[in-house]
């Protein structure tokens, strides 16, 4: 594959069409980015493009650095590389070359913004940090909403006492705006920091400290921020000597790669995310593949 020859025509192409100097670098530089990943796929001819191709690079986008921030592509910035490889497409089907399929393509929200994944070896130790105290009882309690039942920050402010169903060894999650309700699996010893939690800790709590009192019967209290938590977390990833900038949302994203390193098979780690699309889950597979290339 020319990728010198099929970006000097794009360029080309642009200029005829009339756009900015800055926007015609801009474009060119992206195509140039989507051409060399499919030459490492050992795409040959552009007729070899599939809609699969195209689905496999966007997922790609999303495990990339940004050459200024060091931190995931945002959003804007890959649906911006996804429609230079829309806008190539019509130009090679004005020319009369061939079509590429991108209708299929979205852009999986979120995860481009998460810096760090914590190993399995990390989260023993973040959970040695915790005793039989009532904080220690607490703390282990949110480690199990968050990593254990892999929660977003709202799923685990909605958790109440009644959600979780001791005997079946299942938590129901609210539907919200955006997501719909499920059943998720929770193991053996999440199971007794709930209610270890429950029993022992949860009646010394009272708004607006994090967890409610137990004649409330909600799990946590609203009222704490996602930044509350993220700096409760941080403080316990200090203690372990994880030196990480870590997000409470990173916790999500650690149980989904752990349980694909287990070989639980992508749909079920859909369900238990909670995802609308297996899509927005295929971006663990990359992770796992960086993380195995980094041993």
């Amino acid at each position: 594959m020319d990728i010198e020859l099929y970006t000097q025509n794009f360029k080309t192409y642009l200029v005829r069409l009339g756009y900015a100097e800055t926007t015609i670098t801009h474009n060119t530089s992206s195509l140039g980015l989507f051409l060399s990943y499919l030459k490492r796929q050992n795409i040959k001819e552009l007729k070899q493009i599939e809609s699969k191709h195209i689905i496999a690079y966007n997922t790609h986008l999303h495990t990339l650095k940004s050459n200024y921030t060091k931190a995931g592509l945002n959003g804007k910035t890959i649906q911006t590389k996804i429609n230079v490889v829309r806008l190539f497409s019509q130009y090679l089907e004005a020319t009369q070359q061939l079509k590429i399929f991108t209708t299929s393509v979205d852009i999986i929200p979120g995860i481009q913004k998460q810096k760090e994944i914590l190993s399995q070896e990390q989260l023993k130790n973040l959970y040695n940090q915790t005793d039989d105290s009532i904080m220690g009882l607490r703390d282990r309690a949110l480690l199990g909403l968050y990593y254990g039942c892999g929660l977003r920050y709202n799923e685990g402010l909605k958790v109440e006492l009644n959600h979780i169903d001791y005997k079946k060894e299942l938590l129901y999650i609210t539907p919200s705006k955006n997501y719909h309700s499920r059943f998720i699996p929770i193991n053996n010893a999440v199971l007794k920091d709930f209610k270890d939690y429950e029993l022992h800790a949860r009646i010394y709590f009272t708004t607006p400290v994090l967890f409610k009192i137990a004649t409330k019967n909600t799990f946590i209290t609203g009222n704490v921020s996602n930044s509350y938590l993220n700096k409760w977390l941080q403080n316990l990833c200090n203690k372990a000597n994880i030196n990480k900038t870590i997000t409470l949302h990173c916790l999500r994203h650690s149980i989904a790669t752990h349980l694909l390193q287990q070989e639980m098979p992508l749909e079920q780690i859909a369900k238990f995310l909670g995802h609308n699309t297996i899509r927005a889950t295929q971006i663990y597979t990359h992770i796992v593949e960086e993380l195995n290339h980094g041993k």
